[in-house]
């Protein structure tokens, strides 16, 4: 039986880059109006212009918070070098898999930021997708590239 999370992965990797940023922007402008919408990893919010604004804005204001938690996430794990952050990243790394990576980011999103399972999980399968291709190479050197 898959859990909320693995559920929410399966169904947000099937999303389009444009998609999941547009959900990241619009989730990040009603976050702090509801925050307890956003305790499930599959949020019910409704990407329309009265909460998002317009498309183009909110996937704007996602790509530009994707970029903020890249470098957060790369700092923490390179930079920093957290032992267990990093380990983390490169065991996912090595089931090479978007999915595994995606879960591995969105685990140390909730418990090191303390981010709404809604919001992290989206920022887990874009960066998923990012460091995917790092599977068999040094992931700070491959991540650095990314930035």
């Amino acid at each position: 039986m898959k859990t909320k999370l693995e559920e929410a992965i399966e169904s947000l990797s099937a999303a389009d880059d444009a998609n999941l940023y547009a959900r990241l922007g619009a989730y990040s402008i009603e976050f702090p109006q509801s925050p307890h919408k956003f305790a499930e990893p599959r949020a019910a919010i409704s990407l329309d212009v009265k909460t998002a604004g317009a498309l183009s804005a909110s996937i704007e204001l996602g790509q530009r918070i994707l970029k903020a938690w890249n470098r957060s996430l790369y700092d923490l794990t390179c930079a920093a070098a957290d032992p267990q952050a990093k380990k983390t990243i490169v065991d996912a790394l090595h089931l090479k898999s978007a999915d595994g990576i995606a879960a591995a980011i969105t685990g140390i999103l909730i418990s090191t930021f303390s981010v709404g399972p809604a919001i992290a999980t989206i920022v887990g399968v874009l960066l998923g997708r990012v460091l995917l291709p790092a599977a068999g190479r040094e992931l700070c050197a491959f991540w650095k590239e990314k930035l």
